[in-house]
């Protein structure tokens, strides 16, 4: 493919900016167009670059061009506004997504295939449910103690014992207050029920996909976990090394600096917050069973736990999981179990 234009696009739901530049770097136009219009305009221009903010439906767009035979850069919106120049507009922005991605340190995103973003999308939906539950508990507690009715935490235990409250004539509830806690407890097994559907329907799809699988090798890794790794990282091709990948979940040490003094700190906590949550409990599960296990991998924890606290040991294993995965999806290999130093 020998790219001659390069062409920067801003999306929105109805009216794109499309700025469109030479091999030169020359900007010949940067101009409001209809979605059709676009489609037209690019089919004008075979094989060009076209790059494009981060954002909703950029990889919806992003797969579209690389059928035409396009090559595809998406910039993360963070990166692409700090080349904005000027007030914040449509126009300004396309040419700021081109300033991004001359720029040799510029990382991009990978466009996500559709295994990528029907994983993607069901754990958002799964994760979407879990939060309402969990929202819908804490308003149940929260109106409960408003009435002298104090329910134990847990979801578990508000679904046992709210019944019980409801029906007990003796105590402060209003007929209002039950109608109103007995609503909550109808939308709370309600979400139960959808988070049951939206597990199920991941753990299906998940398991339809061959790389999946061969995550579920790693320890401490189960179908939901691989699913929410292969959705993010993809074939790993996005990223040099496997530090790179586990960089992009949050889970290396960030660092501050000057005058030639450099500090490490805690983590980064940047990138998939619920990707790094998944990923530390499953390491948490394995630190605290590794037990008399002589294989190379319970060794190495023995050894952190002997220098560093639980949970630090914990965090650098699953730093230690991503890589991993980075590398199976990267090499297409299985999992090797790592031999006894």
């Amino acid at each position: 493919m020998k790219n001659t234009t390069t062409i920067s696009i801003d999306l929105a739901k109805t009216v794109f900016q499309v700025a469109l530049f030479n091999k030169y770097g020359v900007l010949k136009s940067n101009n409001k167009m209809s979605q059709s219009k676009m489609v037209q305009f690019i089919a004008q221009h075979p094989e060009a670059l076209i790059c494009m903010e981060a954002c909703g439906t950029a990889h919806f767009w992003g797969r579209r061009f690389q059928k035409s035979g396009h090559r595809v850069l998406l910039v993360p919106a963070h990166i692409a506004a700090k080349y904005r120049t000027g007030n914040k507009n449509d126009a300004n922005d396309a040419l700021a997504i081109y300033e991004a991605i001359k720029r040799p340190k510029t990382y991009f995103v990978q466009v996500k295939n559709l295994d990528q973003q029907d994983l993607a999308s069901l754990l958002k939906l799964r994760q979407g449910y879990i939060k309402q539950r969990t929202q819908t508990v804490n308003r149940i507690r929260g109106l409960g103690l408003e009435y002298g009715i104090k329910i134990p935490k847990s979801i578990a235990k508000v679904r046992k014992n709210l019944p019980y409250f409801l029906e007990d004539a003796e105590n402060e509830l209003t007929t209002s207050s039950r109608f109103i806690l007995r609503d909550l407890l109808d939308q709370l097994l309600l979400l139960d029920t959808q988070v049951d559907n939206a597990t199920n329907a991941l753990l299906t799809r998940a398991k339809e996909i061959p790389v999946c699988s061969r995550l579920t090798a790693l320890p401490g890794v189960a179908w939901i976990i691989a699913s929410a790794l292969y959705a993010r990282l993809g074939d790993g091709s996005a990223y040099k090394c496997g530090r790179d990948a586990s960089a992009s979940v949050g889970l290396v040490p960030a660092n501050s600096g000057t005058g030639g003094n450099n500090k490490l700190l805690g983590i980064t906590k940047r990138g998939d917050r619920s990707l790094r949550s998944l990923l530390v409990h499953g390491a948490r599960s394995i630190v605290s069973r590794i037990k008399d296990k002589q294989d190379g991998l319970s060794c190495w924890i023995r050894d952190q736990l002997s220098k560093n606290h639980l949970n630090k040991t914990t965090v650098a294993l699953a730093n230690k999981l991503v890589r991993m995965a980075w590398a199976i999806l990267k090499s297409g290999e299985d999992y090797r179990a790592p031999l006894a130093q």
